[in-house]
């Protein structure tokens, strides 16, 4: 019988391990994504605390030019497509839930001007200053969700602090780099339905930012203002509480429409804090049918928030 070397049967080894297949990534839920493909690693170790910023309490055209933002007079067309964009298709109409309990702000003042409009190429949203470049947001305000879903173009995305009906005090900005998570863009997972917007402008130091916090929200205040699309783009507001909590979700009966996706759920602890990210209205059961409801701040959702704010 002929003898085999050892050199041989080593290499067939070598290739049978090769050749096994290998185990699926076990990805979690809240591992960050971003449309760059950038890498941003959650961070429980914050170099900037995550409190509230008032901005400057002086705003001229000349300081929020130095900040790169977009200062220069909206066209009349571009007035008209505004006008036209509505929040992109989602689970669920944000409602109003009996009397609607809306009340207009004027945005000049803060917190309400750390409060933005977000448009993109598939409609528009809300979202929040979180610190001097950075809007925490819904998931599907930056991707469509789902491993068969894609980002909306970061080219496409105009972002206004402040924005009130025609009027942009705080001009606007365009952004460089949106993210969100797994959960969002791999599942399309509700429960994980978050993401942020980096800008092209450090407009946070002028008008400001909210702090985040993890508070274990059943029962707390529940804050929420935005941009809803029956009152063209002017910003509205609606009080109540903390209805429920899942892990991932809080519920409420604060009064929405389509176009508050994306839109701070917070409450003041000597200035605001954001406790979640509104996004869904009345669907499914339970919970989900009788409260509007959004992505809760737990620990992973904060600390990638906290990274996003703090990446370059």
């Amino acid at each position: 019988m002929k003898q085999v070397s050892h050199a041989f049967l080593g290499l067939v080894a070598v290739l049978a391990l090769t050749s096994a297949p290998v185990p699926a990534f076990a990805q979690s839920n809240h591992d960050s994504v971003s449309s760059d493909g950038s890498v941003v690693a959650a961070e429980a170790a914050v170099r900037r605390p995550a409190r509230p910023s008032v901005g400057e309490s002086t705003v001229t055209a000349a300081a929020l030019s130095a900040e790169g933002v977009n200062i220069a007079p909206e066209s009349a067309a571009r007035l008209t497509r505004l006008l036209a964009l509505r929040d992109p298709a989602e689970t669920g109409t944000e409602v109003v839930i009996g009397p609607d309990t809306r009340e207009r702000l004027y945005t000049t003042t803060y917190p309400t001007r750390a409060k933005v409009l977000i448009t993109f190429s598939a409609g528009r949203c809300s979202g929040t200053m979180i610190g001097p470049n950075t809007v925490a947001t819904a998931g599907h305000c930056v991707h469509s969700g789902g491993s068969a879903g894609a980002w909306y173009p970061v080219s496409s995305i105009r972002v206004y602090p402040g924005r009130d009906g025609t009027s942009s005090p705080y001009g606007f900005c365009t952004a460089r780099t949106t993210y969100s998570v797994a959960g969002w863009t791999v599942t399309g997972s509700e429960s994980f339905d978050y993401g942020a917007i980096k800008l092209n402008c450090t407009v946070g130091n002028t008008v400001g930012w909210f702090g985040i916090t993890t508070v274990a929200p059943t029962g707390f205040p529940s804050v929420i203002g935005g941009y809803p699309g029956d009152k063209p783009l002017t910003q509205w507001t609606s009080s109540d509480r903390i209805r429920a909590a899942s892990t991932n979700q809080v519920f409420y009966l604060n009064d929405t429409i389509g176009g508050q996706s994306g839109s701070a759920v917070w409450y003041d602890r000597d200035g605001p804090y954001i406790i979640g990210i509104h996004a869904y209205g009345t669907h499914g059961t339970g919970n989900h049918l009788l409260y509007n409801h959004g992505t809760r701040i737990i620990a992973a959702v904060f600390n990638n928030l906290v990274a996003w704010s703090n990446a370059p």
